[in-house]
């Protein structure tokens, strides 16, 4: 399964995906309960027995979602959809490491995510101005760092070659 949380509080210039560029948390509601009703008739079509193996959120940033917002559209799908809960499906999450702390880390753990996938694209601070994605590698390993004590199975990091000020020499 896929849910795309389109949602992002600055936009990223290299960024090509279906995206809603805000601030305001309260604009992710509408969007929540279309996805919701969504979740229902999809639901309809798939015997409920069926074993959900793979759940992934990205984005836009999932972790625009306050934790309120993100505990409820796993709660309907666990409502809908038989997921597992012994940690051996493959549950993961794209993170914004701008928008994630600890508290968040731990919550995404206990909503039963498994993997989680880090915005990164590069660590290199004229690139990242250049595309409006500044981030340190502090916060970054800050993450990774929570993730490992909260009991995530699998990382990964998300870089981009080709972007604006990159040279083969930066890039390494």
């Amino acid at each position: 399964m896929y849910f795309h949380i389109p949602f992002c509080d600055t936009v990223c210039y290299y960024c090509a995906c279906n995206k809603i560029i805000t601030r305001n948390r309260a604009h992710a509601e509408p969007y929540l309960e279309n996805l919701f009703k969504e979740v229902v008739l999809q639901a309809a079509l798939f015997d409920n027995k069926r074993i959900v193996n793979q759940l992934h959120w990205g984005g836009g940033t999932p972790t625009f979602l306050d934790c309120g917002q993100m505990s409820r559209p796993m709660a309907v799908t666990r409502q809908h959809f038989n997921l597992k809960d012994d940690d051996s499906g493959e549950y993961s999450i794209e993170i914004d490491p701008r928008a994630t702390d600890d508290q968040t880390i731990r919550q995404l753990r206990e909503l039963g995510f498994n993997r989680i996938s880090l915005g990164v694209q590069d660590f290199d601070p004229a690139v990242q101005q250049a595309v409006n994605r500044i981030q340190s590698e502090a916060q970054t390993f800050a993450v990774l760092e929570a993730a490992r004590k909260h009991g995530f199975r699998s990382t990964s990091i998300d870089l981009i070659y080709g972007l604006s000020l990159q040279t083969v020499a930066s890039f390494g």
